[in-house]
């Protein structure tokens, strides 16, 4: 049995940020829904990408080919 709901954007993307609810959870009925959705979980990835650092010496980057 499925639910159907509408939820507000800015709450799924603090559900996204949160961890607790992924795009794979569900699927989009319109067009506009699902590239919305995608644009939310790109922005959510972009932002947990620039809070990790990286730890691949910048040396390794350097090497001679």
């Amino acid at each position: 049995m499925t639910i159907q709901i509408e939820i507000d954007k800015d709450k799924l993307m603090h559900l996204f940020e949160q961890g607790v609810l992924c795009a794979a959870d569900f699927r989009c009925l319109t067009t506009e829904s699902k590239q919305q959705v995608s644009q939310l979980c790109l922005t959510n990835c972009s932002k947990r990408l620039q809070a990790i650092p990286c730890s691949i010496p910048i040396s390794i980057h350097k090497q001679a080919h």
